[in-house]
């Protein structure tokens, strides 16, 4: 078998895990949309008898769609297996393998910044035309107080704008305009920027690492451990990125157990978890990262046994365009909410008309964008040409569908 055939090879074997992938941004991004350009549960309790049966019925159907933030956990377990399995691969066949870690960290900057900038520059943008036109949700003066408390009076100060651009919003300066959900690529970069460490003492097994790691994540309890609150939480959630990590090793046959036994002990901790009361959001998040833990194993067993998984290959186009979709929906949807209200006499309607309005042009133009922010930094050295066809090729794709 000759490179290409190889790479060819590799490329292909996890193209399922592209279209969870677009299954995770597309979950969280139906949720958002729920959220925001509907009247809520609560609203809906007042009058029930003013909703038609299909208003009920999707009223519903979407309540299925608010596990908004547990989904985000498939994206650490599935971004803590893609980052690990090459390197993996490289240390089963060689543990002293020299290993580019400025390659490394040129690709994750590569990666990571140019679709957050553009959600940066995008949010700053739409919330301005917001404010502009005096839209109530933008100023926390909604009927609604979840909106009030968790989308109104954003920050857009240059030292709140730096200080997301170095991953600091949070602990040090608030989150820039209305893009909520970015809080996650903090921790994602803060994974990026602490695995090299972890890979070093993994060269020849993942033992001392995993347990370093664990170490960490039980010493994240302890607040005065910690000289930072950041490194508190990157901790306190780096164990989740982890389980990837470890799929990988299983994967790779690194580690000596097989990837069903490793799937059955990840549900096993899920069981177990169950029985603590009072378990707070970061055991409730450990939770949730070793049930996706367990179904991804499984499917990694499937896919090694040959089983057919192109009900979720054929899903890999929305994978291709997910990082885009999930950091550029909510300023997108922010704005269609406050023109709704400014229309309705400041109220959502009971109807999901504006939902479908919405989940369409975010997948429209996060499909468009990703070409100018995703393809050109994950492809190596397109010309103009390539770049071009490729563009209209996705255009008919998406016409087409």
């Amino acid at each position: 078998m000759d490179n290409n055939q190889f790479i060819n090879k590799k490329q292909t074997k996890f193209l399922f895990l592209d279209g969870l992938r677009g299954i995770a941004a597309i979950y969280v991004m139906i949720g958002h949309a729920r959220w925001l350009l509907w009247e809520g549960y609560q609203n809906f309790n007042q009058h029930p008898e003013s909703y038609s049966l299909i208003n009920k019925l999707l009223m519903y159907s979407l309540s299925a769609f608010r596990w908004g933030h547990e989904f985000v956990l498939l994206f650490f377990v599935l971004s803590g297996f893609v980052i690990h399995n090459g390197y993996c691969l490289k240390l089963k066949a060689n543990p002293h393998s020299k290993i580019n870690f400025g390659q490394f960290f040129f690709r994750r900057v590569r990666r990571i910044y140019p679709p957050f900038l553009l959600a940066l520059i995008l949010t700053f943008a739409l919330d301005l035309i917001g404010r502009m036109n005096n839209f109530s949700i933008y100023f926390g003066t909604t009927p609604y107080q979840s909106l009030n408390v968790n989308v109104g009076n954003a920050n857009y100060e240059l030292k709140t704008f730096l200080g997301n651009i170095l991953f600091l919003y949070k602990d040090y300066v608030p989150i820039f305009g209305t893009n909520g959900p970015t809080w996650s690529l903090k921790f994602e970069w803060w994974f990026y920027m602490l695995y090299p460490i972890f890979l070093i003492l993994s060269r020849k097994h993942i033992y001392y690492s995993t347990a370093l790691i664990f170490i960490l994540f039980v010493a994240s309890f302890y607040p005065s451990f910690w000289p930072s609150q950041l490194l508190q939480e990157i901790f306190g959630s780096m164990v989740c990125w982890w389980l990837g990590v470890l799929l990988a090793e299983v994967s790779a046959k690194r580690l000596p157990i097989k990837m069903p036994a490793f799937a059955m002990m990840s549900f096993l901790v899920v069981i177990l978890l169950l029985f603590l009361k009072n378990k707070g959001a970061t055991l409730q998040d450990l939770q949730t990262a070793f049930l996706f833990t367990f179904i991804l194993g499984i499917l990694l067993w499937l896919n090694e046994k040959g089983v057919n998984l192109k009900f979720l290959e054929k899903l890999k186009p929305f994978g291709d365009f997910s990082y885009t979709l999930y950091i550029i929906h909510f300023p997108i949807l922010t704005l269609l909410s406050g023109v709704v209200m400014k229309r309705l006499n400041n109220t959502l309607p009971i109807h999901f008309y504006f939902v479908f309005g919405g989940i369409a042009i975010c997948l429209f133009i996060a499909y468009l964008l990703h070409f100018i922010v995703e393809v050109p930094f994950t492809k190596s050295k397109p010309n103009n040409t390539e770049q071009n066809n490729f563009f209209i090729a996705g255009i008919k794709r998406l016409i087409l569908r």
